[in-house]
């Protein structure tokens, strides 16, 4: 029997505005009746920036690599063999590889990888094992050692194509399949092809497309686990392109035309149609990960090598990276500030900078509305290199230097102007601060010059009393996030760090004591960073193995392990302490990649999702 529901369809919902939260769907029909109209929700492709790769690098290992949320890059040209993972907020620092290598091939997951061939002083054959942390070497593969090769499948059912040796150039058709142990050969390529062409999808259901034979071409291959069928044409050719998603279901981004292109296309399994969704920057040699056609991550390409990350999705909202833009300029050309705040209604005071001879010190403050700089209420005496923590009606600054002298006054602010303290416990500078003018604390620093401090003290509003001791001695940092019992410090200068003392070890703490948490990806001392709670934190900028003086590298805390985000505009160290959280921050000052003072001020906003507006249905 007939249901009124498939005579008559289903009810047109009567809104009163339009749809939103969980009661949003894509592709619904709704009636606004305030703006009476019938109305949907479109999803639309769109690509967005993602958080940057911790070293750039391009011909990176080709091929399937996780997903958007769970990506991995693998090795490339100008690295070490370094590894990163990817989950769908920033890159952290993987496993190191056993051989380094460039233009090779990746199949397989995040926690269950292999990197096949490549090339490094000639061309490769042998192959590595990722299990999520670390690298094994496995059995080599059993035909020609090649590089710029792809792959595509999973660890115990992979497949690698194509590639080609240098001297003399010689492009292969050759494909061999994994199991996890040993190698087979597999159907030949029907068009033998090189130079970044892009892989994806399983051992039974793969494809490829694009690449040079060895001119730039158009054509696509499909594979079956035994052999290889042509499909439909790309619309542009390149090489080095990237691709991502299924054999019914693809994506094919970047590469070269030449030039260095943005366009996207999608795949239905025979066609390819140009996406309106285009890269933000023409990019080729990018890697790619990705297992469906709604979503698709490129990141790395264009030598030297870029750290540029992006994100495709086809989503009913809006995404909008997380992204640093230039603020008002301070009056006040120094480094080592005393700071406190939010991005919109910050503290930066003291200060040093260099006449010649020795360093100088200031008293002079500057407040901060969210676009531009005012004259504060001078502190009673010049001082920096010190601790600061609180907002602007309610800050503290302590400790620090006047002049070359090393003191523990503490001055607290009431947005206008400036009142003695409690003094430190122990004098010291180069110590980080956290929490709140009447629940703070300040940790590490620089007692003396043959001491690199583990002490904690805590603040009440009047007076210093001492908390649990750091693990690990650490000075030269601005690096704290939290409150008096839940802070994070990160980053610094003491034993046990790299070769110049540079440390990337983190340490948490619950009120009463320390206890050791993952490490940043890049040693730093001189940085920055600041949050209002642990999950909230950034380190930024300082003084890294990788950039002296200055980097602009940032790094996000999100409670477990720290990831890369945006990058700052501006390379810099000796900022003092960051104003603001990792939703919105604040950072000025300090000394640049010259090693130079500055004035500039940079606002950063953390990565934002909205819902796309309701598309009016017009019938006529």
């Amino acid at each position: 029997m007939s249901t009124y529901e498939s005579l008559k369809g289903l009810k047109v919902k009567y809104l009163s505005d339009d749809t939103s939260g969980d009661r949003l769907q894509e592709g619904e029909i709704f009636y606004n009746s305030s703006d009476f109209k019938l109305k949907s929700h479109i999803a639309v492709a769109a690509w967005s920036s993602g958080a940057s790769l911790g070293t750039g690098r391009y011909a990176l290992a080709q091929g399937t690599g996780g997903t958007v949320t769970a990506a991995l890059a693998v090795f490339g040209r100008s690295t070490t063999g370094k590894t990163e993972e990817y989950n769908g907020t920033g890159w952290a620092t993987g496993g190191t590889g056993n051989t380094a290598r460039y233009g090779g091939a990746k199949f397989g997951t995040q926690t269950a990888a292999v990197a096949a061939g490549g090339k490094n002083g000639g061309v490769k054959d042998n192959v590595e094992e990722y299990n999520g942390s670390a690298w094994t070497e496995v059995n080599d593969y059993s035909g020609t050692d090649r590089g710029y090769l792809a792959g595509f499948g999973t660890l115990t059912a992979g497949v690698i194509c194509g590639g080609s040796t240098a001297s003399p150039d010689t492009w292969y058709d050759e494909t061999e399949e994994y199991d996890g142990t040993n190698w087979t050969n597999g159907g030949n390529l029907n068009t033998a092809r090189s130079n970044g062409h892009a892989t994806t999808g399983l051992l039974t259901a793969g494809l490829t497309f694009g690449g040079t034979t060895p001119s730039i071409t158009t054509k696509t291959e499909e594979y079956n686990g035994t052999a290889w069928t042509e499909s439909g044409n790309m619309n542009t050719a390149r090489s080095n392109l990237a691709g991502s998603g299924t054999q019914t279901a693809a994506l094919a981004y970047g590469g070269l035309t030449p030039p260095a292109t943005t366009a996207t296309e999608e795949y239905n399994g025979s066609t390819w149609a140009t996406s309106t969704a285009t890269l933000s920057t023409g990019i080729g040699r990018n890697s790619s990960a990705g297992s469906a056609a709604s979503t698709g991550l490129s990141f790395g390409g264009n030598p030297p090598g870029i750290k540029t990350t992006e994100e495709y999705n086809v989503s009913t909202s809006t995404i909008t990276g997380a992204a640093w833009a230039s603020g008002g300029n301070t009056s006040h050309r120094t480094g080592g500030r005393l700071n406190f705040g939010t991005q919109t209604a910050a503290m930066s005071g003291g200060g040093i900078y260099v006449p010649n001879p020795g360093y100088t010190n200031e008293a002079t403050t500057e407040e901060y509305n969210g676009s531009s700089w005012t004259a504060g209420g001078n502190m009673p005496a010049d001082k920096g290199r010190g601790g600061a923590f609180g907002v602007l009606t309610a800050g503290v600054v302590c400790g620090g230097t006047q002049g070359n002298t090393t003191v523990n006054s503490t001055y607290e602010y009431d947005g206008s102007s400036w009142t003695a303290g409690g003094n430190l416990n122990v004098a010291r500078r180069y110590q980080a601060g956290f929490g709140t003018l009447t629940a703070g604390a300040i940790c590490g620093g620089y007692p003396s010059p043959t001491d690199n401090g583990t002490e904690t003290e805590e603040y009440d509003g009047s007076s210093w009393t001492a908390g649990g001791a750091l693990n690990s001695k650490r000075q030269t940092s601005d690096a704290a996030g939290g409150t008096q019992t839940a802070a994070i410090t990160f980053g610094g200068e003491g034993p046990g760090g790299d070769p110049s003392g540079r440390l990337a070890i983190s340490e948490e703490y619950n009120g009463t004591a320390w206890s050791e948490g993952n490490d940043l990806n890049t040693p730093t001392t001189r940085n920055s960073g600041g949050g209002t709670s642990v999950p909230t934190t950034l380190s930024l900028g300082g003084q890294s193995a990788l950039a002296t003086p200055g980097t602009s590298q940032v790094e996000q805390y999100n409670g477990t392990s720290w990831v890369t985000t945006a990058n700052m505009a501006v390379a810099r160290s000796q900022i003092g302490k960051m104003q603001g959280n990792s939703a919105s921050a604040l950072v000025n000052n300090g000394a640049n990649a010259s090693d130079s003072y500055i004035v500039t001020t940079e606002e950063f906003t953390g990565e934002t999702t909205a819902v796309n507006a309701a598309k009016t249905i017009d019938f006529d």
